[in-house]
C-alpha cells in the first residue's frame, strides 16, 4: 500500500489561507439566510410562510455541524489531490448512477435529481462566470502536481466541488426538496456569486510563491454584464458626473478674461524694450521681435506674440503680426472701424475656395488667412490702417482657435478641410459678436460643433458621395456665399442641419440597434451550445460508453438541450427535462451489477425511447437518423438485459485528448460514422468560450483601462501603413468578451476581443477618438496655454 503524499508547502500555504476565507464566506451566507428568507416570504400565505420559517429553524438547529462539514470537505478536497490517479477518478464516475430511479413518465424526478439539476444549472453559469481564474488556477495546481489529473469534479476550488459538499452538508436536514432548492439558491447568492476575490486570491498567492508568474489570463471582466446592466451602469455614471458637476466651482472664463491674457503676453514686447531685454529704438520694425511696429509715437499691431511664446501658441500668430510689412516714415496711423474691419474680411471671404473638394481640396491655413488680412491693410506714404487692439485680441484669439482646430488628429481630413474654409466668416463671427467666445449656446459656436461631431466617422479617403458629407458641405458654401454681417444665417442653418443631422441618427441608430441585437443573439446562441456541450462533457468524460450513444448525445439530442437552452433557459422544466434524459440514456448503458438494475432497465427502456423519439421529432432531427439510432439503442438495451457485454469506446475532453490520447483509434465527435469499426476514443468539443489570445497586458495597463472604461457609440481609429479607417463600438457583449465596430453607415466591419484592441492601442495601430466639442476643447487648450504665457509675462515685467 502506497503511503499519502504530502500537498506541495505552497499549496498548503494556500490551502490553510483559502480554507479560511470559505470558512468566512460559508458564515457570512448563513448569516445573511434568516433575513433574505425573510424577504421572499412577504405576500406569501401563511402556510408557504411557515414552510420559509421552517428552514430557519432547521438551520438554526444544524448550522454548526452545516458549517463542519463543508470546512471538513474542502480541507479533504486538498488533502487528497496527491493522491488522485486518472483511473480512480474514471472508475468514480462510471459508477456515478447506482442511485438514480427513473420510475416517473419524465424519467427522473426524485427529489435528489431535483435537487442535482439546480445545482447543475447554477454551477454550470458560474464556472463560465469564472472561466479566466479557474483556468489560471488549474494550469498551476497542474504545474506544481503534473501526476495528478485535475478535472471539475476533484478541484478543491471548483463551483461544482464546493456545491457538491454544501449539498452533502444539508442532506440530513428535515426540510422538503422544494425547501432545499431556496436553501441553494441563498448558497448561489451569497457564497458562489462571492468567489471571485477568492479565487484572485488564490492566483495571487501562487504567484507569489513563484508558480507560473508570467501565466496571463484571456481578457474579460468579472462576470457576463448584460447589455442592459451596461446600459444601466453608464446611465447611473452619467448622473453621478452631472451631480458632481453642479457641485463643482465655476471655471469659465468670460471673453474679458481671455483677452487679459492675451493681453499680458503682448505686454512682454511692449514694454519699451525686445525680447532679449534691450531697449526699443523708434521708427524701427520689431515684428520679429514683438509683432509690433514703433510708429508716430505708438506700436502699429503688436497682436503677435513674441518670440517668447510663439511655440506655445502656435506660430501662426507670431509669424505674421496683424501689421503691413512696409510702413513709411511719413505715414500716419489710422485704427480701422469694426464696420471698416468686417468689410475687409468680406473681401477676402470672397476669395475662398468654394469648389467642392472633390474638385478642389485646397483650405487656407492659419497663416494664409492672416496673411490676406494683413497685405489688406493699407499702407502708403500719407496713411498705415492699423486694426483696434479689441478687434485684434479677437483675430489672435481665432487664429490660435484654428491652429488647434485644423492641427486636431481627431478631425478627419475632409473635415477639416471644409472647416479651414470657414476661417474667415467665424472671425467675423466673433468680431461682431465678441460673445462668441463664451457663449456656450451661441449659434455659430454650436454650428461649428455639430458639423464637426457629424464628421467625425469619415475615413482619411474623401468621402464625396455620402448625404451627410453633401449636406455639410451644403452648409459651408451657404455660409461663404450668403454671410456678410447678418448672424441670423447661422440660427437659421443650425435648424436646418439640427434637423438633417437628427434624422440621419435615427437611421443609423435603427441599423446599430438592429447589429446590436444580432449580435447580443449569436453571442447567447453562442453560450447555449457552450452551455449545452459542457453539460455533455461533465456527463460523458471519462466514461465507456458505447459508440452510438456518444453519436445519439452529441450529434443528435444536443439539437434538443440548445433549443431548450436558447428559448427556456437553465432554469426552465424544459431545460431540466432535457438534462435527465441524457442522465437517463447513460444510465442505460453502464450496466450495474445487480438484478434491479435490469428490471428498472426493462421498465424504463420503452419510455426513454419514447422522450428520445419526441425531442428529437421537435426539433427536426433527421427522421431516418433518429430512427437508426434509436433501433440500435434499442438493440444495446436488449444485449445488456440478457448479460451480454457490449464494445464501448472511451470518451475525452479536447485537453486529455491533446496530452494522453493514443494517436491511432481516436476520432473526433463530429466523425462518428459507421465506418469507425476501430475506434477506441472519442474526443468530445471544447466547451470553452475563451478567446485565444495571442498578446496580452497586465489589467492595470493605461490601454486595457481605456478599453474598459470605452462605451457604445465611441468612435476608434484603426491606423494601418497606407490608410486610417474610423469605425464605431455598437455592440459590447461582455458575456463573450466581444467588441463589435461599424462603419458610418451601420454596416458591420470588425470584431475583437477588448484585449486585442488594448494591444493594438499599445503598438499604435487603434487609438480612441477625442469626442468632445471641437470648439470647447480648442479654447481649453489655448486658454491653458494663455495662463502660461500670463504668468511667464508678469514674471518678466
Amino acid at each position: 500500500m502506497n503511503n499519502p503524499q504530502k500537498l506541495p508547502a505552497v499549496l498548503e500555504g494556500l490551502r490553510v489561507n483559502i480554507q479560511a476565507r470559505l470558512d468566512a464566506s460559508l458564515k457570512n451566507m448563513i448569516n445573511r439566510l434568516e433575513e433574505i428568507i425573510y424577504q421572499w416570504c412577504q405576500g406569501l400565505s401563511d402556510a408557504e410562510q411557515q414552510r420559509y420559517m421552517d428552514i430557519i429553524i432547521e438551520f438554526r438547529r444544524h448550522r454548526a455541524q452545516i458549517e463542519l462539514d463543508v470546512s471538513r470537505s474542502v480541507a479533504n478536497s486538498f488533502l487528497q489531490l496527491p493522491n488522485l490517479t486518472q483511473v480512480s477518478e474514471t472508475s468514480k464516475k462510471a459508477s456515478g448512477f447506482d442511485k438514480f430511479d427513473f420510475e416517473s413518465l419524465s424519467l427522473v424526478d426524485t427529489e435528489d435529481m431535483e435537487i442535482t439539476i439546480t445545482i447543475d444549472s447554477m454551477v454550470a453559469r458560474t464556472r463560465l462566470d469564472y472561466a479566466n481564474l479557474y483556468n489560471l488556477l488549474r494550469q498551476r495546481f497542474q504545474h506544481l502536481m503534473p501526476n495528478v489529473n485535475l478535472t471539475d469534479k476533484n478541484f478543491p476550488l471548483d463551483t461544482g466541488a464546493l456545491a457538491g459538499h454544501f449539498q452533502t452538508a444539508i442532506k440530513h436536514l428535515a426540510l422538503g426538496v422544494t425547501q432545499k432548492v431556496v436553501i441553494l439558491r441563498v448558497f448561489q447568492q451569497e457564497f458562489l456569486v462571492q468567489l471571485w476575490p477568492i479565487l484572485e486570491e488564490a492566483n495571487h498567492i501562487l504567484v507569489d510563491g513563484g508558480v507560473l508568474p508570467d501565466l496571463k489570463a484571456s481578457f474579460g471582466g468579472k462576470k457576463g454584464e448584460s447589455d442592459y446592466d451596461e446600459v444601466m451602469a453608464q446611465k447611473e455614471k452619467e448622473k453621478a458626473e452631472q451631480a458632481n458637476k453642479k457641485d463643482e466651482p465655476e471655471t469659465k472664463l468670460d471673453t474679458e478674461d481671455i483677452f487679459s491674457f492675451l493681453r499680458d503676453v503682448h505686454s512682454i514686447g511692449k514694454s519699451g524694450s525686445s525680447a532679449d531685454g534691450l531697449p526699443i529704438p523708434p521708427n524701427t520694425n520689431e515684428a520679429a521681435v514683438t509683432g509690433a511696429t514703433y510708429h508716430g509715437g505708438q506700436y502699429v499691431g503688436g497682436g503677435g506674440v513674441g518670440l517668447l511664446s510663439a511655440s506655445a501658441v502656435g506660430g501662426s500668430v507670431a509669424a505674421v503680426p496683424i501689421v503691413p510689412e512696409n510702413i513709411a516714415a511719413t505715414a500716419q496711423v489710422q485704427a480701422l472701424a469694426t464696420e471698416q474691419l468686417v468689410s475687409l474680411l468680406s473681401k477676402l471671404q470672397e476669395s475662398q475656395p468654394k469648389a467642392k473638394l472633390v474638385e478642389d481640396d485646397s483650405s487656407p491655413t492659419v497663416t494664409e488667412v492672416r496673411g490676406g488680412i494683413r497685405k489688406s491693410l493699407k499702407s502708403d506714404e500719407k496713411t498705415v490702417e492699423a486694426v483696434k487692439q479689441a478687434d485684434e485680441d479677437v483675430i489672435n484669439l481665432v487664429s490660435m482657435l484654428f491652429d488647434f482646430i485644423l492641427d486636431d488628429d481627431d478631425l478627419p481630413t475632409a473635415m477639416k478641410a471644409l472647416l479651414g474654409r470657414l476661417q474667415i466668416p467665424l472671425l467675423k463671427v466673433a468680431i461682431i459678436d465678441k460673445s462668441f467666445f463664451n457663449a456656450e449656446k451661441h449659434k455659430a459656436r454650436q454650428l461649428l460643433n455639430l458639423l464637426a461631431k457629424a464628421g467625425i466617422g469619415w475615413n482619411q479617403k474623401d468621402p464625396g458621395g455620402d448625404a451627410l458629407y453633401t449636406k455639410i458641405e451644403e452648409v459651408v458654401f451657404r455660409i461663404l456665399n450668403e454671410f456678410i454681417s447678418d448672424l441670423s444665417i447661422f440660427d437659421e442653418l443650425l435648424s436646418d442641419f439640427s434637423s438633417f443631422y437628427d434624422q440621419q441618427q435615427k437611421r443609423t441608430e435603427s441599423i446599430d440597434k438592429r447589429t446590436r441585437e444580432a449580435e447580443e443573439g449569436r453571442a447567447r446562441a453562442d453560450m447555449a451550445r457552450a452551455m449545452v456541450q459542457q453539460t455533455l462533457n461533465r456527463r460523458l468524460t471519462g466514461r465507456q460508453l458505447p459508440l452510438v450513444v456518444v453519436k445519439l448525445l452529441q450529434e443528435g439530442w444536443k439539437h434538443v438541450l440548445y433549443i431548450n437552452c436558447l428559448k427556456e433557459g437553465t432554469e426552465s422544466e424544459p431545460w431540466k427535462q432535457a438534462v435527465k434524459v441524457v442522465d437517463a440514456v447513460v444510465w442505460s448503458v453502464v450496466p450495474q451489477p445487480s438484478p434491479d438494475w435490469v428490471a428498472r432497465l426493462k421498465n424504463v427502456s420503452p419510455k426513454l425511447m419514447n422522450s428520445l423519439k419526441k425531442g428529437l421529432a421537435a426539433v427536426n432531427y433527421d427522421a431516418l437518423a433518429t430512427e437508426t439510432l434509436l433501433r440500435e439503442l434499442a438493440q444495446i438495451h436488449n444485449e445488456l438485459i440478457v448479460g451480454r457485454e457490449m464494445p464501448t469506446v472511451t470518451v475525452l475532453d479536447p485537453e486529455a485528448a491533446r496530452t494522453d490520447a493514443p494517436s491511432s483509434g481516436v476520432v473526433n465527435a463530429d466523425q462518428i460514422n459507421a465506418n469507425n469499426i476501430d475506434t477506441k476514443a472519442v474526443v468530445l468539443p471544447s466547451d470553452s468560450l475563451q478567446p485565444v489570445v495571442s498578446e496580452t497586458l497586465p489589467s492595470d495597463n493605461e490601454h486595457v483601462q481605456k478599453v474598459n472604461q470605452l462605451n457604445v457609440g465611441s468612435w476608434v481609429e484603426f491606423i494601418q501603413t497606407d490608410r486610417r479607417d474610423r469605425h464605431k463600438l455598437v455592440a459590447r457583449i461582455r458575456s463573450v468578451d466581444k467588441l463589435i465596430f461599424a462603419n458610418r453607415r451601420g454596416i458591420k466591419v470588425a470584431e475583437m476581443t477588448a484585449m486585442k484592441l488594448a494591444v493594438d492601442m499599445s503598438q499604435g495601430r487603434a487609438r480612441i477618438i477625442e469626442e468632445a466639442q471641437v470648439l470647447d476643447r480648442a479654447l481649453e487648450s489655448v486658454i491653458g496655454n494663455l495662463r502660461t504665457l500670463g504668468e511667464q509675462a508678469k514674471q518678466q515685467n
